[in-house]
């Protein structure tokens, strides 16, 4: 079946070629996901490493940028590429001020700073894994979710 798709905001329609009317609704959504794999946090104690899976989903149809491998800024309606936001969130990490924070508060921190940053993203999901260390002996994680208010 050749086709072409023709987008418009948060739909897309494909009309099959030769075939009448042909068109499908469908609705779209875009979720992409990286790690920050053992990073020293030093998170409530010294020494701490975690690793961050973020997931997030885009605020609708946006356009795409010329190609890069570093990544950098583009406009709202742009996709965003992935290692700025990566980077921002690990700059974001190391600064962090409080690090004695709950990681529930720590978490929710991160979610919020990605959201404020990039008006393309629309939702984020964040898990940190928490390993054993030190005289805490137990493995554990935590999932924060995050999405913009609707208007």
């Amino acid at each position: 079946m050749k086709g072409r798709v023709e987008r418009r905001g948060r739909r897309a329609a494909v009309a099959k070629s030769g075939s009448g009317p042909g068109k499908m609704a469908v609705r779209e959504k875009i979720v992409f996901r990286f790690d920050i794999a053992n990073l020293v946090t030093n998170h409530q104690l010294e020494g701490q490493r975690n690793t961050f899976h973020a997931e997030y989903e885009y605020a609708g149809q946006l356009k795409g940028a010329s190609y890069d491998l570093r990544g950098h800024a583009v406009a709202a309606d742009t996709y965003p590429y992935f290692q700025a936001v990566r980077q921002d969130m690990v700059r974001f990490i190391g600064e962090y001020a409080d690090k004695k924070d709950f990681y529930e508060l720590f978490g929710s921190d991160i979610c919020r700073f990605v959201l404020e940053k990039y008006p393309q993203i629309r939702r984020i999901k964040l898990t940190i894994d928490i390993p054993a260390y030190k005289e805490i002996d137990v493995d554990r994680s935590e999932e924060i979710e995050m999405e913009r208010e609707r208007k």
